[in-house]
């Protein structure tokens, strides 16, 4: 039987082919890669070539990896990440943090006080400014798809108890009070339905114990904010955010209504070791809380 190989050409095309699968096309993928998509379409061919099996298809209903494709990109990723954890793994053995590090938050929580993520990250530059480092906005369920995807390394997000993934570390690191808001109060506004969020269990409760009215949908703060601004809807907000917003916007607490802790963590996969950037991060922002 021949005796199978990849070599550094085949190296390099599955490098290719993983950017092109995890941006869902060869499109998508010509900025990010700067290849024209001939050249991309080469490359890919090359590997399916070497590993003797299509990995990908375009057509009408667009880029779709074929069965082998899904088993070469999750391979492929586990191999090409190793070997770009060799560098840092020497460096960490002289003493040096280097390598790369994402980091994943969700909006709007540099206006609370309590939080100390940005003294961390400074601390983080004077101890290893090597690491090269990634910052990415995203809303709450995205954070913990990236973190199980492995495309994130860590993430700082609000969480209820009930709401952890057995597969996921958290630390915690500080909490923020969420209140029900509107403008306008005095006119009807403890009569209005309040803002939705999707797995929040402070608007579960406002509505199945407060009983409020359920009114629309919104995802994230900026956005519960907006239609609380409308004066036709109620809303709850950390409080942090609420103070920010009053200077424009008349926000009032609904009187005689709970609070509503949010505990803050930094999350990290419990199934995979952290990198010594990943962990060093984690240590300085607890350290940075603590404070």
């Amino acid at each position: 039987m021949k005796n199978r190989m990849l070599n550094e050409r085949d190296l390099r095309a599955l490098r290719i082919f993983c950017v092109v699968a995890m941006s869902g096309g060869f499109s998508a993928a010509e900025s990010k890669l700067n290849m024209t998509k001939a050249t991309i379409s080469r490359q890919i061919k090359s590997v399916e070539e070497s590993l003797g099996a299509q990995l990908c298809t375009r057509g009408p209903r667009g880029f779709e990896l074929t069965a082998a494709g899904k088993a070469a990109l999750i391979y492929a990723q586990e191999a090409l990440n190793a070997l770009d954890r060799i560098f840092p793994a020497i460096d960490a053995s002289r003493g040096i943090i280097s390598g790369p590090l994402s980091i994943g938050f969700t909006d709007n929580i540099i206006g609370n006080t309590a939080t100390a993520i940005h003294i961390a990250l400074k601390e983080l530059n004077r101890l290893a400014p090597l690491v090269n480092l990634s910052l990415h906005t995203l809303n709450a369920q995205q954070l913990i798809q990236a973190l199980i995807d492995r495309k994130l390394d860590i993430a700082v997000k609000g969480i209820m108890e009930h709401q952890k993934v057995i597969s996921l570390r958290y630390i915690e690191l500080y909490s923020e009070t969420h209140r029900l808001y509107a403008v306008n109060r005095r006119q009807n506004g403890e009569n209005r339905p309040v803002v939705f969020r999707q797995q929040q269990a402070f608007v579960a409760e406002s509505i199945s114990v407060l009983g409020y009215a359920q009114g629309p949908e919104a995802t994230g703060i900026e956005a519960v904010a907006m239609l609380i601004a409308t004066g036709q809807y109620i809303g709850i907000l950390p409080e942090h955010y609420a103070a920010l917003l009053r200077p424009v916007l008349p926000l009032e607490e609904i009187p005689g209504t709970p609070s509503w802790e949010m505990k803050h963590y930094a999350v990290t996969h419990a199934a995979y070791p952290l990198s010594r950037a990943a962990e060093t991060m984690v240590e300085l922002l607890v350290s940075a809380h603590r404070t």
